[in-house]
């Protein structure tokens, strides 16, 4: 009973030099490797100085600059389609309305001949025409169509068509004397010009000889 020894004896003796030894240095070599891993990760994450910061950042504007450019740029080019787009649309719709006022304007014409002539007709077909001819003169004038004034005015080529001239002292040279055919205008646009007498200033006298 004396001689026999526990396990546990056996498990407690000490380990022989040389293996303390190995178990030393692989722990040396461990902290090594993970003091140059660590010296690897402060190098990456930590620059030697702001120069690369300084030009990250000045890049970082550069680009900002070019992209709030290019919003600005394409900002003022969709305004000015739209612009464009609007002018286009009320061009098409001028367009549209200067032909259907023009074709109006003959009937107009064919109405106010007809109360010239009216001379001896019965005062219900007299009142009859002056209804229809208000009616037309009431809805040009709510579309925008107006008379071009011409007896009394300057002769203006814009407005005015001369078809016949006069001489005479009573009225000044180049005035309007009298009107064929009223001129009407769409807004700032003719429809159609006035035909009209131009007076061209006073007779000349003839000499004795002639």
């Amino acid at each position: 009973m004396k001689h026999k020894k526990h396990d546990n004896e056996a498990d407690t003796t000490a380990a022989p030099p040389e293996e303390t030894a190995r178990l030393d240095a692989s722990i040396e070599d461990s902290e090594s490797d993970a003091l140059r891993d660590g010296d690897v990760v402060d190098m990456i994450t930590e620059p030697e100085d702001g120069t690369a910061i300084a030009a990250a950042c000045e890049k970082a504007l550069r680009e900002r600059d070019a992209l709030q450019d290019q919003v600005l740029r394409a900002r003022a080019e969709f305004e000015n389609f739209r612009k464009r787009m609007m002018r286009d649309q009320e061009r098409i719709r001028k367009t549209a309305a200067e032909g259907l006022m023009r074709d109006l304007l003959p009937v107009v014409d064919h109405l106010e001949l007809a109360l010239q002539h009216a001379e001896g007709e019965p005062a219900a077909l007299r009142e009859g025409v002056e209804l229809v001819l208000k009616q037309f003169t009431d809805v040009l004038t709510r579309h925008g169509v107006t008379p071009i004034p011409a007896v009394g005015e300057v002769f203006d080529p814009n407005h005015h068509e001369a078809v016949m001239q006069e001489s005479s002292a009573d009225v000044p040279e180049m005035t309007v004397v009298r009107e064929f055919q009223r001129g009407y205008r769409l807004g700032d646009q003719v429809l159609r010009a006035s035909k009209v007498v131009v007076n061209m200033g006073a007779p000349c006298e003839a000499s004795p000889a002639e």
